[in-house]
């Protein structure tokens, strides 16, 4: 990462607490320095070193732990540390209190080091929902994994290895908070190349791409392409003015459906009402309880049969001669006779 004499000078503090689940009794500050290869490799061994030694001495002083014994790898020794020194009661052997003091030293010595980096890296994710403050605390989480991930035989430089991790849990976070519909770290980085792509063919063309085009110089199928960008659509409240010249709501432009609803159905009952005025009185009772348009509910042919002392096969008859003169009378008038019984 480029920096200036100016910017080495200037001295910056970062407060080193909160890493364990307990609270220090004081808090200790850490001057951001950028680290020399040199300062920076010793400092990584003795970070090793350390790591090291409170690992055998935990195991040591509690013979319990040694069915937990990590291998002498950088991330389980990390995880086997932080299951175990940091409860209290692994820390009442002075040495493992000792050797955890030094080992959160050494840690937050290379956090305060490199938290440029991760303040570098979130920058380039300011163009998403989630704010700075946010990013700056996740890409500080990925710097403190990639510290306890981190090999000190290889022959890279932690920043190299740390932006990685960094990138890495700022696109985790950004997938998972950024939009209603939750979009994983490979959607996300399709979103990022749908956007640059975006962006060339609109100042190379000096027009808005359609999706066509989007589709070919991404290589996605249209229709993947039309289900990302309607996941990640931006919500708008239904309380959103839509002039900022007047108060007009957008929910005073959506129509209300229960109103409408209302008035289909009074409509419907009045045109049924006028058309069965022109049916003889039986015909109108087998239908009232046929159908329950009076509100006693529908009845069987049988029913209706018993109650009017005829057969069910002229129940049946009456019904159809009386639907048919429905039918007729609303195709005169200009109604749809199939919306009238539904």
């Amino acid at each position: 990462m480029p920096t200036t004499p100016a910017t080495n000078k200037k001295k910056h503090h970062l407060v080193a607490s909160g890493i364990t689940h307990e609270t220090p009794p004081t808090l200790q500050t850490f001057s951001s320095d950028l680290l020399t290869p040199e300062e920076e490799r010793e400092l990584l061994t003795n970070f090793w070193d350390c790591k090291s030694e409170l690992v055998r001495t935990l195991l040591r002083h509690f013979p319990a732990l040694r069915a937990h014994r990590p291998p002498m790898e950088p991330w389980p020794m990390a995880n086997f540390i932080r299951d175990h020194a940091e409860k209290p009661e692994y820390r009442t052997a002075t040495a493992v209190q000792r050797l955890f003091d030094r080992y959160v030293h050494y840690k937050h010595r290379l956090a305060s080091a490199n938290i440029r980096l991760a303040a570098h890296v979130a920058k380039r994710f300011r163009h998403h929902a989630l704010s700075y403050s946010d990013l700056l605390q996740e890409a500080v989480c990925g710097l403190m994994q990639a510290i306890d991930r981190f090999d000190v035989s290889h022959g890279t430089r932690l920043a190299t290895y740390a932006t990685w991790w960094i990138r890495q849990t700022l696109q985790i976070a950004v997938a998972r908070q950024s939009h209603l519909v939750s979009l994983s770290p490979h959607h996300l980085q399709e979103l990022g190349l749908l956007q640059q792509e975006s962006e060339a063919l609109a100042h190379g063309g000096k027009h808005l791409p359609s999706p066509q085009e989007l589709a070919s110089r991404t290589g996605s199928s249209l229709e993947h392409l039309t289900h990302l960008q309607t996941a990640t659509r931006t919500p708008v409240s239904l309380n959103a003015v839509l002039d900022d010249d007047s108060d007009f709501k957008l929910t005073e432009a959506m129509p209300d459906t229960n109103n409408s609803t209302e008035q289909q159905n009074s409509e419907r009952q009045e045109a049924l009402t006028f058309l069965m005025e022109n049916l003889r009185p039986r015909e109108r009772k087998v239908l009232d309880l046929r159908f329950g348009l009076t509100g006693t509910g529908s009845h069987s042919l049988r029913q209706i049969g018993h109650l009017l002392r005829i057969s069910k096969e002229r129940v049946r008859q009456i019904q159809n001669r009386a639907l048919e003169k429905l039918r007729a009378s609303a195709e005169r008038v200009g109604w749809d006779p199939s919306t009238l019984l539904d």
